[in-house]
């Protein structure tokens, strides 16, 4: 018996390092970032160089929506001008901070994309922890699988979004708050609360409700306890928010308040994008792992602990709600990472309460799914990476270049690897081509615009090429896959192609060419 039970408790180990490890030792591998994340640890490494650009200095070099061109109606979307703001609304400063202080400890960029996979490992970990103690060690061992392998978590996780850090640190403080260590709650609490604006709703929500509901029951939370690990974070949040929010200006929202239309359009795609499947699959998939949530709610299954959970997902949701009816947030899903460690204990929980065959049977087609869509998550971000290395001589050849505006539509790498400002025309299309596809506006533009480099692939139909390879063919024939992002259409027309061969300098790195923009 003793022998079992220590294969047990050495297979258990070796599948929860597995399930934590993944995401560094996939980080490592491939250096894949993409979406914003080369942009989040580019803010860490402004922070530590400029300070207050974490309260209102500008970003010198952030100029992703171009500069104003000439006549400005080449840019309709009216987002060009040459600045950037500070840092987003809705974050805080913990997270720049962190990046900036291993970016001047380290110098490394291993390090620095090394730090949210080693902090989605632990999220793993003590979510383990989290079951274990409260529904036992199978369902925390279950609870910790079903994140690990959760789509939006498993995606997020080797990248740089920020969001596994606050799951991380969220669930550490809302775990101490319930088991009453107040200080660890109150210093956890904070920390969660400076990193990103949604984690004030959360800790402070669930905390208070928790608090309230407990009045009644057997084991109230005490007075004291609630007063200190909720009122200490508030207090210690309450001078960046009079900064920022009142002094400063900074608009809570971006892009206005809440829009019905826009709920309705972003919501799907929400749902979609958190199980990288179609509306229909997602929403049976959503439902096979909220039933046992639902069903460890109704019977009270992880015992205590069962009411924080539930308030902590219902506000995750409704955070997430939220944010989908935001005109300035995006269609990804990644504000309920910092929920998911509940939802996932939640379901862990309702799947104890099953019989044998059927809690095999529904994990089992629950982490089927899960490992069918992260196996095409995989292949997608395998396929990122290798456009992204492809670019990494570029970036280091213009980081020893003289200092000048890079235009490329790879706007956050070049500003990360390359430590130079960049432009490109974000968010409006019709200004791109206006400029791209246009020799004669594109040379105006190169006038009232102190670009000095423009990057391009050496080759203009490379992306068509790309696209056309067998790989990506193949991708694009699995049933999970999504759109890669790439266009078949090149970046600039042949007249402006021409127009720059004929008239600058330029250095040819790998498969790019970096024209020179002498003045």
């Amino acid at each position: 018996m003793t022998t079992l039970f220590r294969c047990w408790l050495n297979w258990r180990l070796v599948v929860l390092g597995a399930l934590a490890g993944q995401y560094a030792l996939f980080q490592a591998l491939t250096g894949v970032q993409y979406w914003d994340s080369p942009r989040n640890l580019h803010w860490g490494i402004v922070a530590q160089e400029t300070p207050r650009f974490l309260i209102d200095a500008e970003n010198p070099y952030d100029r992703v929506n171009g500069f104003t061109p000439d006549p400005p109606s080449l840019a309709p979307a009216g987002l060009a001008h040459g600045r950037s703001g500070p840092l987003h609304p809705w974050w805080g400063p913990l997270y720049p901070i962190l990046f900036g202080v291993v970016w001047r400890v380290s110098g490394s960029y291993a390090a620095l994309q090394l730090i949210v996979p080693l902090a989605a490992g632990a999220a793993v970990l003590l979510t383990y922890a989290l079951g274990s103690q409260y529904i036992g060690q199978r369902g925390g061992l279950l609870a910790a699988a079903l994140l690990a392998l959760f789509p939006i978590f498993r995606e997020h996780g080797p990248l740089s979004f920020v969001e596994p850090l606050s799951a991380l640190v969220l669930t550490a403080a809302l775990w101490a708050f319930v088991e009453q260590r107040t200080w660890l709650a109150a210093i956890s609490g904070a920390l969660a609360m400076y990193g990103k604006v949604d984690l004030i709703v959360l800790y402070l929500g669930t905390g208070l409700l928790t608090w309230l509901l407990r009045l009644w029951s057997e084991r109230p939370l005490p007075l004291r306890h609630a007063l200190l690990a909720l009122g200490i974070p508030a207090l210690c949040l309450a001078p960046w928010v009079v900064l920022i929010y009142g002094i400063v200006g900074r608009p809570p929202t971006v892009g206005g308040g809440p829009q019905i239309d826009v709920f309705l359009t972003i919501a799907p795609q929400m749902l979609e994008q958190m199980f990288t499947l179609p509306l229909p699959l997602a929403a049976a998939a959503a439902a096979l792992v909220a039933m046992p949530a639902a069903l460890a709610v109704w019977r009270k299954s992880a015992g205590t602990v069962t009411t924080p959970l539930a308030i902590w997902v219902a506000l995750g949701a409704l955070v997430l709600l939220g944010y989908s009816a935001l005109p300035g947030a995006s269609n990804n899903p990644r504000v309920f990472i910092p929920a998911l460690p509940a939802f996932c204990v939640l379901a862990a929980a309702g799947l104890e309460q099953m019989g044998h065959r059927l809690r095999f049977a529904l994990f089992a087609t629950i982490m089927t799914v899960f490992v069918a869509v992260n196996s095409a998550g995989v292949a997608y971000q395998i396929l990122q990476a290798r456009a992204t290395a492809a670019t990494m001589p570029v970036w280091l050849a213009l980081r020893e270049a003289p200092a000048g505006v890079i235009l490329t539509n790879q706007y956050w790498h070049a500003a990360l690897y390359a430590r130079q400002p960049v432009t490109w025309f974000e968010h409006d299309p019709v200004f791109q081509r206006n400029i791209m596809r246009h020799a004669t506006n594109f040379r105006r533009y190169l006038t009232v615009a102190p670009i000095r480099y423009v990057v391009l692939p050496r080759d203009p139909d490379a992306e068509a090429k790309h696209l056309a390879s067998p790989e990506v063919q193949w991708y694009a024939r699995l049933p999970f896959g999504r759109d890669l992002g790439w266009s078949a259409e090149p970046l600039a027309s042949a007249d402006v192609r021409a127009y720059l061969e004929a008239t600058f300098p330029k250095q040819m790195v790998g498969e790019y060419v970096i024209y020179i923009v002498e003045r």
